[in-house]
């Protein structure tokens, strides 16, 4: 969570940090087992109704952004073996 000067960008920034935190406990109860950022992320690229529930949390209408959006609040998927050998095998586009 980053504090900036204006109000309005303060509400709108801890809305999206509940959003998004709300959306990872909604995952990983419905897997039925604790998950970590990386498996949240995998099951947004794999499962497209579980990626509409969360750019309907987060407020975004574009796919991208979303994903971007994920990406900036947690860039330590970047690093993880299963996000690149899940993208490795995909043959075609992404979303």
């Amino acid at each position: 969570m980053s504090i900036n000067k204006n109000p309005a960008q303060n509400i709108e920034s801890n809305e999206f940090d509940h959003a998004f935190l709300t959306f990872c406990t909604f995952v990983s109860l419905l897997a039925g087992k604790k998950m970590n950022y990386p498996t949240v992320f995998l099951k947004i690229l794999e499962n497209r109704r579980l990626r509409d529930i969360y750019m309907e949390l987060i407020n975004e209408e574009s796919e991208f952004a979303a994903i971007s959006k994920f990406i900036e609040t947690e860039p330590s998927i970047t690093k993880s073996k299963y996000i690149t050998k899940y993208l490795n095998k995909q043959k075609g586009p992404l979303l």
